[in-house]
């Protein structure tokens, strides 16, 4: 009976000894849970660890701020450091560099052309040869053309053929040369079809539209591809705080087996108690190999995704926003209609399709055109006899006419101008259609961050119940008044409680970069110049 009394006794002091300490370390845990939504556990140890958590390193104030390298960066820092060392956006950033290689294809039209021709002819042979023994031809041209955007080609050159023929002196043939010198200016206009150039600027604004909204849409890419980064970035400190939970889980539930096995030890508990939590521990101890595989697989996603060496010490968020801005969603309504992309693409789209549409009545008009030749040709004569003199005679020659030509029975000008109206009905209809799929994204951004704010307001005030349940029902257990089955699903609880706020602090921030995006206001917003990056891509 005395050696009961005894254990007993012992077991009581055991348990006070427990509970002193919990007392003690409880305001500790109180003050950090009430700032931080997720706080890293200690390695587990089955006698002196602690029941609490050490505060953890998210903050949650202000604006959103990153931890890299070991330095603190802004979120308008990170940005710019994803559009700098992020692979794939590197390659983007060349793809918006070569938005106008079509419409400076078309200006290759407009370049001059320069050419030269230079050729010898021997006449011996020819019916020339029975007056001379050996005569001989040199021709050479050179010359230069421009079209320009007006639909007027202009070219002018100069032209020089000089003719070589041998004395014969049974003849009295002195021999010698003759040199012809020439200079032409030829002036052609369309006068019906591209009239003064007309379809060749409306080819040049297609481009420069098209290019426009190529270069918009790549821009456009390069911010949702920042905000996936920014989220990969978040899904880091998701994980470690999935990873401090579950060491906290595995701790707390050895610190409850010590208890569970003293007890049993003393003739106080039941080992069907043990043998649960001997099962909790093993269940915890594979999620926190789990856990830490994918902190492992998370972090290499990151630091792959801002292009860093492996090595790279990732800390984690070190601020989060867990605030609620103003919401207007007039103003949010009016900044997408101004500034979305895919808004402004389709009106482009319709732009094109209008400027097509004439484009192709243009070229189904027959084609009409002037054209003016001058030409100016001198003579230098030194053929019949040695000693003659030079005669420079100028005959100035000019030609006018008009070409007039029409394919009949042109299926393709037919289709063009077919399509070209249908597709002008199908950029209406996709205007129509896209505002209203606008408007709705913006409104339903907007509605996600409220809904995750409330979220997140829900989660915090969860996770402190829970901690608080948990709290005072490990120290009424420690007393022998609850069951242990009661206390391990307290902890699963806590811990899932402290894994959703942060999760859904996370995911606010994600939907309020979400809502810039949905306005384009991404890089607006934290002031990044993407023309000063896209700069150092040319």
């Amino acid at each position: 009976m005395f050696k009961h009394y005894f254990a007993l006794f012992l077991a009581l002091i055991s348990v006070t000894l427990v509970f002193a300490e919990d007392k003690a370390a409880a305001p500790k845990e109180k003050a950090a849970t009430e700032a931080k939504p997720s706080a890293p556990a200690a390695k587990a140890d089955t006698k002196d660890a602690k029941d609490t958590a050490e505060p953890g390193d998210v903050q949650r104030a202000g604006e959103a701020s990153f931890n890299i390298g070991g330095m603190k960066i802004s979120l308008q820092d990170a940005i710019n450091m994803v559009l700098e060392k992020n692979l794939t956006l590197q390659a983007a950033k060349y793809d918006v560099v070569m938005t106008d290689t079509n419409q400076r294809k078309l200006e290759k039209k407009y370049a001059p052309i320069i050419s030269a021709d230079a050729r010898h002819l021997d006449f011996s042979s020819s019916p020339l040869g029975t007056l001379s023994t050996q005569a001989y031809q040199n021709d050479i041209t050179a010359s230069i053309s421009k079209l320009f955007s007006t639909g007027t080609t202009v070219g002018g050159g100069y032209r020089m053929q000089n003719v070589q023929a041998q004395a014969i002196p049974s003849f009295g043939f002195a021999g010698g040369n003759t040199t012809y010198n020439g200079y032409f200016i030829n002036v052609q206009q369309e006068l019906l079809k591209n009239s003064f150039g007309y379809a060749d600027r409306k080819m040049d604004k297609i481009a420069q539209k098209q290019a426009e909204g190529q270069r918009a849409y790549t821009v456009n890419l390069l911010s949702s591809l920042v905000v996936q980064a920014l989220a990969d970035y978040w899904q880091v400190t998701i994980m470690k705080s999935a990873l401090e939970n579950a060491r906290l889980e595995e701790k707390s539930n050895r610190q409850v087996r010590a208890i569970v096995s003293r007890n049993v030890s003393f003739g106080l508990g039941e080992t069907y108690d043990l043998n649960n939590y001997n099962a909790r521990v093993a269940a915890s101890q594979a999620k926190v190999a789990m856990a830490e595989q994918n902190l492992i697989n998370a972090t290499r996603k990151l630091l792959r995704t801002i292009n860093m060496p492996v090595d790279t010490k990732i800390e984690g968020v070190t601020t989060l926003v867990d605030t609620l801005p103003e919401l207007d969603s007039n103003a949010a309504l009016k900044a997408a209609m101004e500034k979305r992309v895919d808004l402004k693409n389709a009106k482009i789209e319709l732009e094109v399709a209008e400027l097509q549409t004439d484009l192709y009545g243009n070229q189904a008009l027959p084609s009409l055109s002037a054209y003016f030749n001058l030409v100016s040709q001198g003579t230098n004569n030194n053929l019949l006899f040695p000693g003659s003199p030079v005669i420079i005679f100028q005959s100035p020659q000019w030609q006018v006419g008009v070409r007039a030509s029409y394919p009949l029975w042109d299926e393709e000008i037919k289709v063009n101008q077919r399509n070209a109206g249908m597709q002008l009905s199908q950029s209406r209809i996709k205007l129509a259609n896209i505002e209203q799929e606008m408007r709705d994204e913006v409104l339903t951004r907007l509605e996600n961050v409220r809904l995750n704010y409330e979220v997140f307001k829900s989660s915090r005030v969860s996770r402190k119940e829970s901690e608080s349940f948990y709290n005072r029902m490990l120290a009424r257990t420690r007393t022998g008044k609850l069951n242990f089955q009661l206390v391990g699903d307290a902890l699963n609880n806590m811990v899932a409680n402290r894994q959703r706020e942060l999760e859904a602090l996370v995911n606010y921030n994600i939907s309020l970069l979400q809502f810039d995006l949905a306005k384009n206001e991404i890089f607006e917003r934290y002031g990044v110049n993407v023309e000063k990056i896209l700069e150092k891509v040319k």
